[in-house]
């Protein structure tokens, strides 16, 4: 399996786009310049992040890092769409508490601490390869919307997904539709991730992440990144 790389908290982008790519054929335009669309699949994320402010030296550092060690296309980015936002927090909680200490008050080295989700969402049954709905089961989340992204893992890797309908409410259970397929089977009682969602992407090209420092301080690159097929 390609080396995997997870995308640091201190290096967030200025703009940014996730979406799915469909896979289509086009057929030949016809006299009034209609044109038949045929689908051959549901399609792959692909993303667009720009504009990450790299000014401290630990984000310089860590993104000459990330960007040598993926060797070009070669390597996996774990990244996700942040899109805090628009989770289906639970109250007046994020959707992650951080910093969070030991039992005896300490933290960690560096001063930080534990991470913990406020949103809790389960599988009420199985998921076979390529499915595209699920129920699940509602421990603590707000309202779950069509456009909310999710994922689910097979052991550390993600699968990112959208919420593609509304979702069909009974009781604690939600009935979901989503995109793309899912990419491996999962099992009933496994984590849906609304919280931090997270996908496993490639650099679109090898010349991607090039990292300009003005004055040899400070930068602003853009990555472009297509999901990975690594270890699939």
């Amino acid at each position: 399996m390609a080396l995997m790389e997870v995308l640091p908290s201190h290096i967030v982008p200025v703009r940014l786009m996730f979406r799915i790519k469909p896979l289509q054929t086009l057929g030949p335009r016809s006299f009034s310049g209609k044109q038949q669309v045929g689908v051959t699949d549901s399609g792959y994320w692909v993303a667009s992040l720009a504009e990450f402010p790299i000014v401290h030296r630990d984000q310089i550092l860590d993104w000459r890092g990330i960007v040598a060690s993926l060797e070009g296309m070669a390597g996996d980015l774990v990244v996700g769409p942040f899109d805090d936002l628009r989770a289906p927090t639970f109250g007046s909680f994020p959707p992650v508490i951080t910093g969070i200490p030991h039992s005896d008050g300490a933290k960690f080295s560096d001063g930080s601490g534990y991470s913990q989700s406020t949103i809790r969402i389960t599988l009420a049954g199985d998921l076979p390869l390529r499915a595209t709905s699920a129920v699940v089961t509602v421990h603590q989340a707000g309202a779950l919307r069509r456009g909310m992204y999710f994922s689910v893992y097979d052991g550390l890797r993600p699968s990112l997904h959208i919420i593609t309908k509304t979702p069909e409410i009974s009781g604690d259970q939600a009935t979901i539709q989503f995109r793309p397929p899912l990419r491996f089977p999962v099992k009933s009682g496994e984590t849906v991730d609304f919280a931090t969602p997270k996908a496993v992407m490639n650099l679109a090209s090898s010349d991607e992440g090039a990292l300009d420092l003005d004055m040899g301080r400070w930068g602003r690159p853009s990555l472009e990144l297509v999901e990975s097929w690594n270890g699939l």
